[in-house]
Parts: structure tokens; sequence; C-alpha cells
């Protein structure tokens, strides 16, 4: 961070996106192809999804409901991003799948794939909530540049080219 400017990470007069813009964008990128791997997955294949997850036979339904939760999530994490560039729902569906499965593993015990999920998901939680102050920042700055021509004298009013 800038001590002078206080904005997070460097901003080119090109108005390039910055490095948390950036590890932002790939995090929901990592988010809505999980979300569309595991819900295909879940779909197409809830009998072997059960047995590779390490859980006893359920009705399949429940499975491919699950599965259309997971593709709705990820298309969630996508369309919120692309829209408003914020990361809310997933940091909340993330940290809460984390606690979910952190009080399972306390109480019911996970099967090994879920201990990997539940350490993917914090982490996911974790970064989404670490990048986006500084990812909105650079937005930030990014957007004051496009407001000064080319010439700093001249400031040209918002909305305005």
């Amino acid at each position: 961070m800038s001590a002078k400017s206080g904005q997070a990470g460097p901003v080119t007069s090109k108005g390039e996106a910055g490095p948390a813009e950036v590890a932002e964008l790939l995090l929901v990128a990592v988010a809505v192809a999980e979300g569309a791997v595991i819900g295909v997955w879940l779909g197409a294949f809830p009998a072997l999804a059960l047995r590779a997850g390490g859980f006893p036979p359920a009705p399949l339904f429940f499975v491919r409901w699950a599965g259309v939760l997971h593709l709705l999530l990820g298309f969630g994490y996508g369309l919120e991003w692309l829209r408003f560039r914020r990361v809310t729902l997933l940091v909340s569906a993330k940290a809460l799948t984390a606690l979910f499965l952190t009080a399972t593993l306390f109480g019911e015990g996970l099967p090994a794939l879920m201990s990997t999920a539940l350490v993917f998901e914090l982490l996911m939680a974790v970064a989404g909530a670490l990048l986006h102050g500084p990812a909105d920042r650079s937005r930030r700055a990014r957007a004051r540049l496009r407001l000064v021509g080319s010439d700093a004298k001249q400031i040209r009013p918002a909305g305005q080219r």
C-alpha cells in the first residue's frame, strides 16, 4: 500500500487492473468452476459421488438437489462479481460451509474428502475477505484516473468522456 496515496497496489496511468483485482477475479473463477464441477458431478453421478465422498447410501434425489444448489451458488458467485464487483455471497457461503463442516467434524466426524473440502472452503472464504478491500480500492483509483484527462489541469465531470 502506498503511504502517499493510501491505495492498495500500483495503479498505472493506463488504468490497468491491480494485482488484488486480478487475484479476486481468479478466486471468483475458481469458485464458479468448483460449483459447476461439483454440481454436475452430484447431478449426473449421485451414487458415485456418495461413495467417493465416503457417505452412506441416500436417496439420489437429495444428492442431485445438492448438485443443483452447487450450480446455483456458482452462478451466483459469477453474477454478483460481474454485476457489482463484490464477493459477499462467495465469502458468506464459503465461511458458513466451513463452519458447518467444522461442527460436523467435531460432532459426527467427516470422511477424508470432506475434510479436504473444509480446508478448501475456509481458504476461499478468507482469501475473498482479504482480497475484496484492496481490489475495491484499486478499482476506485482507476475510476478516479479516468476522470482526469491526459492534461492534469483538465478535470472532466463524472459521467463525461
